[in-house]
């Protein structure tokens, strides 16, 4: 790659601009299918496949859904996405599993991983694909796709004092990331609506604990992307704290608890060019102190 583009890369990524970083708006036809924030944006490429990274698939998926809820003419590019997800998935007992196969030094990860984001978001995928066809294939699919968001012993739930935290990354020490929880806890909300009694339980268990939680994620003037004990606080990017704010909003309407409820407000205030600022140089110092 000639060195003027892995200069533009690294800005784009410092800035949160670019491929992987678009602008994630609450999701407008949920009662009719959607969900619950718009991955329309995902679409705007060509679909990945899951090789490594199985996200960017569900996410292209979940966009080509949204376009099919709003028009319908992307119904057969969504079930497209659906089969080759389900086909990309491994069976392991009960579960299907998606596993990433790509190292995150930030976390300490390698080799073949899982992560209840994907896990969660695949669910979602599967349950929208049940409610359009009635076929009992994709409502198996989702239930098998949440398995290890009740099973400790896969390592994507982290037992604490308030509760299970499903973990994006499953690192060692823990590192709790916030996106990566809430999304998987809205695949539990999927599952359960399709009469899974396990899936209700730990969806009405997990939002207790983000309730308890969602405090250790605000540091007065910006979202934590994670807890996760680097020497410097692991502060989100300016798209992940806007995200933050869409998923405490999307929490907010479907709990009402008055904790997530007030987060959702102050984190959309937090959103300032100064404060912006204030977290694109801490993200600097915190990348310098990494090395």
């Amino acid at each position: 790659m000639p060195a003027s583009a892995v200069v533009r890369t690294a800005w784009q990524t410092a800035l949160s601009r670019g491929p992987g970083y678009e602008e994630l708006p609450l999701g407008r036809a949920l009662e009719a299918g959607g969900y619950y924030v718009d991955y329309s944006a995902k679409t705007k490429l060509p679909e990945p496949d899951s090789a490594g990274t199985p996200i960017a698939q569900i996410q292209w998926a979940l966009g080509c859904n949204e376009l099919a809820t709003a028009g319908g003419w992307a119904e057969k590019l969504f079930f497209d996405a659906c089969e080759g997800l389900l086909a990309s998935g491994e069976r392991s007992g009960e579960a299907l599993l998606f596993y990433y196969a790509v190292p995150v030094p930030k976390y300490g990860l390698e080799g073949r991983w899982l992560s209840a984001h994907a896990q969660g978001q695949a669910a979602s995928v599967f349950t929208r694909a049940y409610r359009r066809t009635g076929d009992e294939r994709w409502a198996e699919a989702a239930r098998a796709a949440v398995e290890p968001l009740l099973a400790p012993e896969l390592g994507l739930v982290t037992a604490t004092a308030d509760g299970p935290v499903l973990e994006e990354a499953p690192s060692n020490p823990r590192s709790q990331i916030l996106n990566g929880w809430i999304t998987a806890l809205w695949g539990l909300l999927d599952v359960s609506g399709l009469g899974d009694r396990a899936a209700a339980a730990a969806f009405d268990d997990g939002v207790e604990c983000l309730r308890m939680r969602i405090a250790f994620y605000d540091v007065g003037w910006w979202t934590l992307y994670s807890l996760y004990p680097h020497r410097l606080p692991d502060l989100a990017k300016p798209v992940y704290h806007r995200f933050h704010a869409t998923q405490a909003e999307v929490m907010a309407r479907l709990t009402g608890h008055p904790e997530i409820v007030a987060a959702a407000e102050r984190w959309r205030r937090y959103d300032s060019s100064g404060h912006r600022a204030r977290a694109l140089a801490q993200k600097a110092a915190f990348v310098a102190v990494r090395r």
